[in-house]
């Protein structure tokens, strides 16, 4: 059975986890109506264009092109360091969204969607279901070759969580000039890598794939990627004229902790557990 037959969409019921459970990841097609989901980027889209104008002030450019290359030169050491600008504009060049707009009522709809919960519950095997707050939305702006993450294990990000799963929610089709989510066949279950960062570089270093082969996941709008803690994977660069958009969030179950903000999605209410506190939305 070939990759494309392994991956099945959420409609099965029971929603089939098998590929998930053997390989760390699964794709699950037809997830998310499209309307939200092009409400969504439409969002991303008004948030980008903020922060990249105000980052071209910084950057004394005039148009996103230029940015593009600004990013080119910061990546070969032609520019100055990236730790020598401000924060809001290293943000910009390494494509996060502003701290409001990932808070803001169109970029949860599409990770709190009933379809999505019924996914991470299976995946999880758990009736409660939590959210790390606020998800974290991601644009790559289009000639952007350095927008690809380096092979990483998402567990090395996300030391706050006992255990979890990731879902890669694409805004846009994602096909091999887009670039998305690379996957290395086989490192479901590899056992955490320790890696280094550097604050001068844009991402942490790359662990060992160890000749684990890497696969594309093609996905359109309105599929999902699930990801275990484990797995190795990347980003590819953006050779397409289009930008980006997406989002990615971190799931855990019942008898899992966080030490940051969560979100309780039986309550709908964002929980501080080390201040006890709680906030209805």
């Amino acid at each position: 059975m070939d990759f494309d037959d392994e991956i099945t969409g959420y409609l099965m019921s029971p929603i089939d986890t098998t590929h998930f459970l053997q390989n760390g990841f699964q794709i699950f097609r037809n997830v998310l109506p499209l309307e939200l989901v092009e409400e969504s980027r439409s969002a991303l889209e008004e948030s980008s264009l903020r922060s990249l104008r105000a980052a071209r002030e910084e950057l004394d450019c005039t148009a996103e092109v230029d940015i593009v290359q600004i990013i080119d030169d910061v990546a070969k050491g032609v520019r100055s360091k990236i730790e020598t600008l401000s924060k809001a504009t290293r943000d910009t060049l390494t494509g996060h969204i502003s701290l409001e707009t990932r808070l803001s009522k169109e970029i949860r709809t599409l990770p709190t969607h009933k379809n999505v919960q019924a996914i991470v519950k299976a995946l999880l095997n758990s009736e409660q279901v939590f959210m790390h707050m606020p998800p974290t939305p991601r644009f790559v702006l289009a000639g952007n070759l350095h927008a690809g993450v380096p092979p990483h294990q998402d567990i090395a990000y996300n030391k706050h969580l006992t255990n979890f799963i990731v879902i890669w929610i694409p805004l846009v089709d994602i096909d091999e000039d887009c670039g998305g989510v690379v996957v290395f066949q086989g490192s479901g279950h590899v056992p955490e890598q320790m890696v280094m960062g550097h604050p001068e570089h844009f991402w942490q270093d790359a662990v060992a794939t160890n000749g684990f082969p890497p696969v594309h996941c093609v996905l359109q709008r309105g599929d999902i990627l699930a990801l275990n803690k484990w797995i190795i994977h990347g980003s590819k660069a953006n050779h397409s004229t289009k930008t980006r958009y997406s989002i990615d969030c971190r799931f855990f179950g019942e008898g899992d902790i966080s030490t940051k903000h969560f979100l309780d999605l039986q309550k709908n209410l964002v929980i501080a557990p080390n201040e006890g506190n709680d906030e209805s939305f």
